[in-house]
């Protein structure tokens, strides 16, 4: 098919102003609006090509697996993540990405997961134990700090638990900026002159091309221009590169054996014998730490509040959590398969993750639609699992939605989380572990009560976080260690 024909037209969900309104403005209404006016697919004519909503199965399902060889992450979030994620995993393109995924796949493998569980229980058990009886605790705050720990100590065998909060408030800072910036119009413009530049470098002789391809390639870096968010992003940048380099020292200087990512990443070497730069590792170790703790910090705060807004299944989390009666362990995850479709579901519902794109860099045609090179495709995991016709009633929590005759008739890209195809998150099998051996540890610990019974609203910056916190009072069912 040629690059102009079209099977089928791509619907006109508006302009590009309308599509900057919908992502700037709100949102979490403009991707109800969305799905409530358009459903599958909705196309935004912008400068240098389209930008598309994708929102439904089949389509995603080319676009993350079948066809995944066609379209590169987004330009848009590669520039806006750059400052903390710089050229790590989930940034990366091309054959630095290849390379580094091939490395640190085998870690990540449920079978080599088995010896972390215990330390997922033991950072869990340490902070809840803290916990006074009549407490009121932010249960965001709480599980942010409890798996910053978790990630320091199953990834880098760091205890970061006495730096949680300084640690936590960076990458906030941090996460906050590119949430923001990802909506603004200066950086859509230079993420959009990437594309048109390489878009131009295709149509003249190769010399020309080479410097329009150089040129395009030292726009990936946002420019950082002079003001208070700027100064806030570098000095937070600043905290978390301290503690990386600080880390990477140490280690080069402990002749002890660790069975963890920054040792695989210090002793990884290229097929010529050379060692990876410490700028590399520092993007790999930042990526690893934030997409380590902080979506699954997001998707148990979530948990926490939707089980206290739902007795019965918060009776049905207690009951499992009881009938094992002690800490649980990775032998107990078994029994823990409410916990587990519990966690599933807040990620349905508010999943942390909940928006993301690629860029088409061949055309490729998708179901009945021609996507031309240059495409920005954005897909939502938020309007997705809020479908009506994928899931009756999607506004109502119900965990049963997980059970495994339900998921066997769902399509397997009707629940994206962790993405689809070979891009999949690669703490997927991680998180699904860490989630309801986290719930099961705190609801051994104490009850929960909301202190607003409404709970909160989500807040769509880089992840969905609850907009003001979730502050619950603490019951003790266990006695403190305090």
């Amino acid at each position: 098919m040629s690059e102009n024909r079209a099977v089928r037209e791509i619907p006109v969900a508006g302009t590009a102003s309308d599509q900057l309104r919908l992502m700037r403005k709100d949102r979490i209404a403009g991707l109800h609006k969305f799905n409530a006016e358009q459903g599958d697919i909705g196309r935004f004519a912008v400068v240098f090509g389209d930008v598309v909503i994708v929102n439904e199965p089949e389509l995603l399902h080319e676009i993350l697996v079948t066809k995944a060889k066609s379209f590169e992450k987004s330009p848009i979030l590669r520039t806006s993540l750059y400052p903390l994620a710089g050229d790590g995993l989930f940034t990366s393109e091309g054959e630095l990405w290849k390379k580094q995924r091939r490395l640190m796949a085998p870690m990540f493998q449920p079978a080599g997961l088995r010896h972390f569980a215990d330390d997922m229980v033991r950072c869990t058990d340490r902070a809840a134990s803290t916990w006074r009886d009549g407490d009121t605790v932010e249960i965001a705050r709480e599980t942010t700090r409890i798996t910053m720990v978790i990630a320091g100590k199953n990834l880098f065998d760091e205890d970061t638990f006495s730096e949680s909060d300084a640690l936590g408030g960076a990458l906030t800072t941090a996460l906050e900026w590119a949430g923001t910036e990802s909506s603004n119009p200066a950086l859509i413009a230079q993420a959009r002159a990437q594309i048109g530049l390489e878009l131009i470098a295709d149509r003249v002789p190769a010399m020309l091309a080479g410097s329009l391809r150089k040129l395009a390639d030292r726009l990936r870096a946002p420019i950082l221009w002079p003001g208070a968010r700027s100064r806030a992003l570098k000095d937070a940048v600043a905290v978390l590169d301290a503690r990386v380099a600080r880390m990477i020292a140490d280690r080069r200087k402990d002749t002890a054996t660790h069975r963890d990512l920054l040792s695989l990443l210090l002793d990884a070497r290229d097929d010529d014998g050379a060692a990876m730069s410490d700028r590399q590792v520092r993007d790999e170790v930042l990526t690893l730490f934030v997409a380590g703790h902080e979506t699954t910090a997001t998707a148990l705060a979530w948990a926490v509040m939707l089980l206290c807004q739902n007795p019965e299944a918060y009776a049905r989390v207690r009951a499992e959590v009881d009938a094992i009666g002690r800490l649980p362990t990775m032998d107990d995850l078994g029994r823990l398969s409410y916990c587990l479709r519990v966690f599933k579901e807040s990620m349905r519902l508010y999943p942390p993750v909940y928006l993301f794109g690629r860029v088409t860099i061949t055309p490729v045609d998708i179901g009945d639609f021609h996507f031309r090179k240059g495409t920005v495709v954005l897909v939502s995991p938020y309007a997705l699992h809020r479908r009506e016709k994928l899931w009756p009633e999607p506004e109502r929590f119900d965990p049963d939605r997980f059970l495994p005759e339900a998921e066997a008739r769902r399509h397997k890209s009707a629940f994206i989380p962790f993405s689809a195809g070979p891009r999949t998150c690669i703490g997927n099998h991680f998180a699904l572990m860490e989630g309801p051996l986290v719930l099961a540890t705190l609801f051994h610990h104490a009850d929960f009560e909301l202190i607003d019974p409404n709970g909160t609203e989500p807040d769509p910056q880089a992840t969905l976080r609850p907009k003001t916190g979730i502050p619950a009072r603490i019951t003790r069912r266990r006695p403190s260690a305090s």
